[in-house]
């Protein structure tokens, strides 16, 4: 607020209460750096609000909107933004007065979960009217929080309901791999018009499972990229649908950010600081996770990702989309010593990640087989080329492990579902005494409690999207 908005606040003021404050009064507000004023703004000023905070307590000194413009839910907007307001600035109890028949009023601070804690006799004047004096505690918003998210980043249409970012209340999953099976991998608009066919439904049974309402949502979450631009955008659509018409916050979640937190979930105990390996079919990353907000990016795919070369491997071997699963299936009764394939290392301190290389020396030996007339074991085929890239995956992984002075290691992503990653890695944790956490295997896949998981974390610390939010198909970490 500025001191040129003071006639239309003052204005507004008069149409609001009968003991207003005078131009006077709000001046001498603006002049004290305890006071904080805003105004709701848009062609014309709509409403204000303002409060004090004095060391870690706020109270709130009005909230007031424009006669023509009542009955918007521009005053619920008005109390989001001082309590979004009071949490980044590390309040810990927010107090009012509001007059005793002031209803509507009431049920607003309760709807924020302000509680009543005394009453003020005769406390306004005009006319003269007892006032209810009510307390917001920080730590009840912080310790209840119900969040609803939304995934469609590629074949999966889910939604999901995770109380304080670890306990599942319901995660619905639709899978679209029979539809995409005929094709050999995902067709960007079937995968699109089906994620827009089963939105409807998969939010109902969500709410259902959970046994909530959307009137108990809190949050908003939904995955904004990295995936396919139309899929992306069925899922951002309904989000935004449904934090506008319900008046609730939004926050748009990395994809890559929801399969590290999936093993929150899995594991109540776990916290950051830790090693993270995410391998998924279109992303390969070591990150050096410092908290929940926090990712240092020690190496990345620098062409095929692991689950990618998965998928091409499988389909030159003549098996059905998705290839992850039944390459490790068909491994387990092959010899993984029959063919000696690459381990592409890269640099000597090199992070990264490149499979490219393995796939290309895969096709190769396929085609010389086929060539000279040979008979092709897939069985050997896949087990030495899954053990090619367990290779790598470990040996990076522990590399940094032992750089980093690290011993928690957490894998996820739909390649941690791999049974030789599993038990690869768990006998090498054992010699070098590493705790090693998984997600649970239908946390591996892409789901929505992953990302209600991350909105969490990114809600508690402040994060906010608008309805402008944007979907971001080659989004990074």
């Amino acid at each position: 607020m500025q001191l040129s908005d003071l006639d239309d606040v003052v204005e507004i003021e008069n149409e609001s209460f009968s003991d207003s404050w005078t131009k006077n009064m709000y001046e001498s507000c603006l002049k004290d750096k305890n006071c904080h004023y805003f105004v709701g703004e848009e062609d014309e000023i709509l409403g204000v609000f303002g409060i004090m905070t004095v060391l870690d307590e706020a109270e709130i000194h009005t909230i007031s909107v424009k006669k023509n413009h009542r009955n918007k839910k521009i005053a619920t907007s008005f109390m989001k933004y001082i309590v979004d307001y009071c949490l980044k600035e590390h309040i810990e109890k927010i107090f009012l007065e509001v007059r005793e028949s002031n209803y509507p009023a009431i049920n607003l601070y309760k709807k924020f979960k302000f509680q009543k804690i005394g009453r003020i006799e005769g406390y306004y004047e005009k006319p003269r009217e007892d006032a209810l004096r009510m307390m917001l505690d920080m730590n009840d918003i912080k310790e209840n929080i119900i969040t609803l998210a939304i995934e469609t980043s590629c074949d999966e249409t889910s939604v999901a309901i995770v109380k304080n970012g670890r306990d599942v209340l319901s995660n619905i999953i639709s899978s679209q791999i029979d539809v995409h099976k005929r094709y050999g991998g995902v067709v960007p608009e079937v995968a699109s018009r089906l994620h827009l066919e089963a939105m409807n439904s998969i939010l109902k049974s969500a709410l259902d499972e959970a046994n909530l309402k959307l009137d108990d949502i809190d949050v908003i979450a939904v995955t904004k990229g990295p995936g396919l631009i139309g899929a992306l955008l069925v899922g951002i659509s309904c989000a935004k649908a449904l934090s506008f018409s319900m008046g609730k916050h939004l926050v748009g979640v990395n994809h890559m950010q929801g399969h590290i937190c999936a093993n929150y979930i899995s594991h109540k105990e776990l916290e950051p600081p830790f090693i993270s390996l995410v391998v998924s079919g279109g992303h390969t990353y070591l990150i050096n996770v410092l908290d929940y907000q926090n990712y240092e990016i020690i190496g990345s795919t620098r062409d095929d990702a692991c689950g990618e070369s998965y998928d091409k491997v499988a389909r030159a071997l003549g098996l059905e989309y998705p290839g992850g699963p039944i390459i490790d299936r068909l491994a387990k009764e092959g010899n993984k010593d029959a063919i000696e394939f690459p381990r592409v290392m890269l640099e000597k301190d090199s992070y990264d990640f490149s499979f490219s290389g393995l796939k290309t020396a895969v096709l190769n030996y396929l085609n010389n087989k086929k060539q000279k007339n040979e008979p092709i074991i897939k069985e050997d085929v896949a087990a030495s080329f899954q053990e090619a890239v367990m290779d790598v995956l470990v040996e990076k992984s522990f590399k940094l492990l032992k750089e980093k002075n690290q011993n928690k290691f957490v894998l996820s992503g739909g390649v941690a579902a791999n049974s030789r990653l599993k038990e690869r890695v768990l006998e090498k944790a054992k010699e070098n005494n590493i705790q090693v956490y998984f997600p649970e295997k239908i946390l591996c896949t892409d789901n929505a409690a992953m990302i209600a998981t991350a909105g969490y974390y990114d809600y508690i610390n402040g994060k906010r999207d608008n309805l402008d939010l944007k979907v971001y198909p080659n989004l990074e970490l």
